[in-house]
């Protein structure tokens, strides 16, 4: 390679790193908005499943659609923690590791002579482990025992009406 080649190569450090963290912030913008979005759904769901179950029906059926709306929200509510943890979190944790590969190189040298965003989110996409899940996990366990307690107290009731 030319030296004229290799510059034309390289790219500006400050450039690549702002627009890495761009795109960081996206993903993480759209895991906030999936997690809010889906606990507001949740909420929503089984507010109204409560008010529809207060109507004039037998205990029976009241009972019975509160165990079906409970069932049907803990299915979303894995659903969701899927879609988080097994794509929109990988997205995001590899747009991290190229920014901490750009930071770690900016110890040496003012340019970057690649450009690896896509293939540190390919990376982290692939791996099947790596990601300390660990707090995020325990935002989804918290809403999902609760839901599993809707359930149950659904379906005793149902049982016993």
């Amino acid at each position: 390679m030319t030296e004229g080649e290799k510059s034309s190569a390289v790219f500006d450090r400050f450039q690549v790193w702002r627009e890495y963290e761009r795109v960081a912030m996206h993903f993480n913008d759209l895991i906030i908005r999936l997690r809010s979005q889906s606990l507001g759904g949740v909420a929503a769901v089984a507010t109204l499943a409560a008010v529809v179950a207060r109507n004039d029906t037998t205990a029976e059926l009241r009972w019975g659609l509160l165990a079906g709306a409970f069932f049907f929200l803990c299915m979303f509510w894995v659903a969701v923690w899927c879609l988080d943890i097994g794509y929109y979190n990988r997205l995001l944790s590899g747009a991290v590791d190229a920014l901490l590969t750009i930071e770690a190189e900016s110890q040496s040298s003012g340019s970057v002579d690649r450009i690896v965003l896509s293939t540190k989110i390919e990376e982290r996409v692939k791996s099947d482990g790596g990601v300390n899940k660990g707090h995020r996990n325990t935002f989804y366990v918290i809403v999902f025992i609760a839901l599993l307690l809707g359930l149950a107290v659904a379906v005793c009731n149902w049982g016993n009406s």
